[in-house]
């Protein structure tokens, strides 16, 4: 997916002599050359940043916004995309990395070559030549989720959480932040967690390992919805016991909060990670000083707020329409 967003040409038109003779200049205005890398092209998180960077870029009008991605959440697919970016002669590149270090070598020779880089969503593991990283505060909304599952739970039970695939930083921090609240303030629940596994949806499994599960926190919208899918398929007497928050406010899972298979959302705010990664990337290429860190925040939605305006408007997007 490649979409550019130009500022077009702006001409400076003089005024006639006093004479009569007409005169008329154009000048080109200065482009910043901003490529946006995304997780995926297919998550509506990743769509929803898409948004949220189109506008930055059109309302400062001299972006000039490249936005590539590949199908699917792979190092080995988002490597290429990072050395064609880098071969297309932008000047700066905001990424959410599929890897924290398979990333890295492809990051640090574009920014060898006088790049600017700008972490958002995800980071390397080693990011000390990366302008800013832009992200959530994982481990706060770990936190939250944990402290809101417990309540659901009613303080006591086995609270699932589903193996994670490597590499990916922010999941293992929301997960860090989920697992130490509940270790530090909610002794009665016992985990479930394998931690690190190429398998992260084998849920069918987790639940017939753990028959006396009544809570799970999930950390993104595809693993949410397949475990939706996987909690359908138990018997009423076991499904009904069974309480979810997860992270990601993708449509479908909002759908699936609204009917009640899913208790509680954290929701991140992608548009305007998207949005600060182009106004960041600009700052630094036109000599601006810049935070090194700069934590989103995040939302939560439940049945009881979810069709109100003030919350409804964190529900990720499908189209930039």
């Amino acid at each position: 997916m490649r979409q550019f967003i130009t500022a077009g040409l702006s001409a400076l038109v003089l005024a006639a002599s006093a004479h009569g003779a007409g005169a008329q200049s154009a000048t080109t205005a200065k482009k910043y050359r901003i490529a946006l890398i995304l997780g995926t092209t297919t998550d509506n998180f990743y769509t929803s940043m898409q948004c949220g960077a189109q506008e930055a870029a059109k309302r400062l009008g001299d972006v000039e916004l490249t936005i590539q991605g590949a199908p699917r959440w792979d190092a080995t697919l988002q490597t290429p995309v990072v050395n064609a970016v880098t071969a297309s002669g932008v000047q700066a590149i905001a990424i959410a990395v599929n890897d924290g270090r398979a990333l890295y070598a492809p990051l640090k020779a574009a920014n060898d070559k006088g790049i600017k880089i700008v972490g958002v969503d995800t980071r390397l593991t080693d990011s000390g030549f990366v302008v800013s990283n832009i992200s959530s505060d994982n481990r706060a909304l770990g936190a939250e989720a944990a402290r809101t599952l417990a309540k659901l739970m009613g303080e006591k039970g086995t609270a699932l959480i589903p193996p994670i695939t490597p590499g990916i930083t922010t999941v293992a921090d929301r997960i860090q932040g989920f697992i130490d609240e509940m270790k530090a303030n909610h002794k009665n629940i016992k985990i479930a967690y394998k931690g690190i596994s190429e398998d992260a949806s084998a849920f069918s499994a987790a639940f017939a390992a753990n028959p006396d599960i009544t809570g799970m926190f999930l950390i993104a919208n595809n693993e949410a919805l397949v475990a939706a899918g996987a909690i359908r398929q138990l018997p009423a007497s076991r499904r009904d016991k069974i309480s979810v928050v997860s992270f990601d406010a993708a449509p479908a899972l909002v759908q699936a909060l609204k009917s009640n298979q899913i208790q509680a959302i954290v929701a991140q705010k992608p548009a305007q990670m998207g949005a600060l990664a182009v106004e960041t990337a600009r700052k630094a290429l036109m000599g601006q000083a810049v935070a090194k860190s700069q934590p989103t925040g995040g939302v939560g939605l439940t049945q009881s707020n979810i069709n109100q305006p003030a919350f409804a408007q964190y529900v990720y997007k499908s189209n930039c329409n």
